[in-house]
């Protein structure tokens, strides 16, 4: 199965998450580095947004004619 290519917040939370100790849940985690991420400036998110359009386009050339298609229950 292909997965999908990450968004600017899912790139984000890979690099910050390898930064904050293992100490805490995954749920804190979460809620840390989505609180982290509403109070980043708009250039930090801009640059988060253009790694994710250049993902984006390195998964378009990996695989071509991708599309997303979700499973339904």
């Amino acid at each position: 199965k292909i997965p999908r290519p990450p968004n600017a917040f899912i790139l984000y939370r890979r690099a910050k998450q390898k930064l904050i100790t293992k100490e805490r849940s995954n749920a804190k985690i979460s809620k840390l580095l989505a609180k982290m991420w509403r109070n980043e400036t708009e250039e930090e998110k801009l640059r988060w947004r253009k790694i994710a359009d250049r993902k984006k386009v390195e998964h378009m050339q990996a695989h071509p004619g991708y599309v997303y298609r979700p499973k339904r229950p």
